[in-house]
């Protein structure tokens, strides 16, 4: 059957777009639109669409109804469950981390969760360094006395702390003094089965990054390929991480596609050699989730994790049209299990990258002449360059708005970390797998300290460049928008005209 657009071509696309409104109108409306009310028209729709089945218009507009007012329901329901009535004063309570401390100075910064009340609750935590607070690791209980307070900005900051630690699923934000607290064995019962087994994956977590920490390299070296490997950022020095924003190689440290793409084809090729084995897919798609769980199941690793199991399942199938839609799926299945994702700048550039590279990828690669296809090592650079150029246009207008930078050497940048970084996780990937063979080990952690150090030195050059990045960009949400439709605009004006100047030819 012809659909009578693209559009229809990714129905999931519609309705996840409806999904995000009534997240937003959710969140706009909170506070004045309890949950019993989106919840109650969230039924009276289902019950419009479920009579108006011989009405195919009514029907469809029920439907986007439908995602509409649950996004606000689920909105609504997630932001009651975080703004909780909080204890008044000091009182003893247990808590089990879920975050590796990140030191400030005498400051050691933790997350935890609250779990002998009765709802457990997310608690960003400031502890006094005394050694045992960095010594602290994902997945241990402590017990604790101090006064809980509600998440607030801090006095002449621009940054609106309290929206992102509301938005972050942080009920509270806590000081805890030497006297304060101490290591105990606490129970998790009051956790539910998939936090239990995040925090079990993070102890797994840490026993891997020991592994890293045996390999005897430079501070730093480790720092990077914690963050590449497992997700771990918090060893980062500033001046480092200041290295990766500038040259806009910060993509390579976040678990993302790229990193799950280059496991997914490594497994592939070791294990199986039919593209289309059930079994096959099967076993990937378990490794690739079992890998998500291990680094904390961060959202843009998430999003890779439900894409690569659509796109496993629907090339069994031999379907057409899946990345959109695949996109789109996984989308909906993240905000559906967390609204507020939706305000995490994590999740905003993952998907807003994706998309871009899923609609402008092919366009870009085809301005390649035809007869320089033909030589491998262009194509393969120029294949490299229009995925970077792609991403970068959905890109570059976010992180100007938040950051207020745009980094100008970001080509270069990937050029240099995309395939050193492809060295890196397959010699993690073996490392993991050859415990057994000392030899092995030994070679392989030469290869990777020293592909490491290539990588760290090549961003660090690029970085101090002259122009390297363009600060103090002041963008606003509307000019954000604005560019995204102007961009939009351009493609379809670019492809009507293609197709006009298509038949005049003809």
């Amino acid at each position: 059957m012809k659909t009578n657009g693209r559009i229809q071509l990714y129905p999931v696309l519609r309705l996840a777009l409806f999904l995000v409104l009534g997240i937003l109108a959710g969140n706009v409306f909170y506070g004045m639109v309890s949950v019993t009310v989106w919840y109650a028209a969230l039924v009276v729709v289902l019950v419009v669409a479920g009579f108006a089945e011989k009405h195919g218009v009514v029907q469809t507009v029920m439907l986007f109804a439908c995602f509409t007012f649950l996004g606000g329901c689920l909105t609504v329901h997630k932001l009651d469950m975080v703004n909780i009535n909080l204890p008044e004063g000091e009182f003893e309570y247990e808590a089990v981390v879920v975050s590796p401390p990140s030191v400030v100075g005498k400051i050691a910064r933790c997350d935890i969760i609250v779990t002998d009340k009765e709802r457990p609750f997310k608690v960003k935590a400031s502890i006094f360094r005394d050694g045992r607070a960095e010594r602290l690791k994902a997945g241990e209980g402590i017990r604790a006395r101090s006064v809980l307070e509600r998440p607030s900005n801090f006095d002449g900051a621009d940054f609106d702390y309290r929206r992102y630690l509301i938005y972050h699923g942080f009920s509270a934000t806590t000081f805890l003094y030497i006297d304060d607290w101490r290591n105990d064995v606490i129970s998790l019962d009051g956790l539910s089965v998939v936090e239990r087994a995040k925090i079990a994956a993070l102890s797994f977590r840490n026993k891997l990054l020991s592994r890293f920490k045996q390999m005897g390299l430079d501070r730093q070296d480790y720092a990077v390929l914690a963050a590449m490997a497992l997700g771990e950022r918090v060893s980062m020095s500033e001046k480092m991480t200041d290295d990766y924003s500038v040259s806009g190689a910060m993509h390579v440290l976040s678990l993302s596609g790229m990193h799950l793409s280059i496991i997914y084809a490594m497994l592939f090729l070791i294990f199986f050699r039919r593209k289309r084995v059930v079994l096959a897919q099967v076993l990937i798609v378990c490794a690739i989730w079992t890998y998500v769980f291990i680094v904390g199941m961060p959202v843009s690793a998430v999003r890779s994790a439900i894409m690569l199991t659509v796109y496993s399942f629907v090339c069994l199938l031999n379907r057409s049209h899946v990345s959109l839609n695949a996109l789109a799926v996984s989308a909906v299945i993240v905000l559906i299990d967390n609204p507020l994702c939706l305000y995490d700048v994590g999740f905003q550039m993952s998907f807003v990258s994706v998309l871009f590279i899923l609609i402008f990828y092919r366009p870009i690669y085809g301005l390649l002449p035809q007869v320089a296809r033909n030589v491998p090592f262009v194509k393969w650079l120029w294949q490299m360059s229009a995925v970077s150029l792609s991403a970068q246009l959905g890109v570059a207008p976010l992180v100007a708005f938040y950051f207020g930078r745009f980094s100008c050497y970001f080509l270069l940048s990937n050029l240099v970390v995309v395939p050193v970084s492809t060295i890196i996780l397959y010699g993690v990937f073996f490392m993991m797998f050859t415990s057994w063979w000392p030899w092995c080990q030994s070679v392989l952690c030469q290869v990777l300290s020293a592909s490491v150090r290539i990588m760290n030195e090549g961003v660090s050059y690029i970085a101090s460049l002259p122009g390297s990045s363009i600060d103090g960009i002041r963008m606003n949400a509307v000019q954000v928008l604005m560019f995204y439709v102007s961009v939009f605009s351009v493609y379809v004006i670019l492809i009507h005209a293609r197709k006009m100047l298509w038949v005049c030819k003809k």
